[in-house]
């Protein structure tokens, strides 16, 4: 809505709103008037008094941005994974992993002798997994 027409004239509607709104004021009834005039000017004087330090916008804002930004980051900190927390000793490689990168960079037949000479292992390993314990069966009734 443009309230200027394109010569810098006043536009019809605001020629209309401004003739309402000064008939509205003029039809005030004086003590209306008084009481309005009152307020304003005590909003005046209460804008115009200086406000104690601590009341200040300028004084907490740096204070509040600081508080969240040391918040920000401790809830960042804090909150990460313990893996990402690891130190060098928990991150090096053992040596039986390297024994084993080794073995099967000569070749997949030195693997699968590895895996052969293991295999009764395997097999107590899946019995015994797959087995039930007497022990955790509890008493019969």
């Amino acid at each position: 809505m443009n309230e200027m027409a394109r010569d810098g004239t006043p536009s019809t509607v605001e020629t209309h709103s401004r003739e309402l709104l000064l008939r509205s004021v003029e039809s005030l009834d004086l003590r209306v008037v008084s009481r309005l005039t009152q307020a304003r000017h005590s909003a005046l004087d209460a804008a115009a008094r200086p406000r104690p330090w601590f009341l200040q916008m300028r004084v907490w804002t740096p204070a509040a941005g600081i508080t969240c930004a040391a918040l920000l980051g401790a809830a960042l900190w804090l909150g990460m994974p313990s893996a990402h927390h690891s130190t060098a000793a928990d991150t090096a490689p053992s040596l039986e992993d390297l024994d084993i990168v080794a073995s099967s960079d000569e070749g997949s037949g030195d693997a699968m002798e590895m895996l052969q000479n293991d295999i009764d292992f395997y097999d107590f390993a899946e019995k015994d997994a797959t087995s039930v314990p007497a022990a955790n069966s509890g008493p019969a009734a």
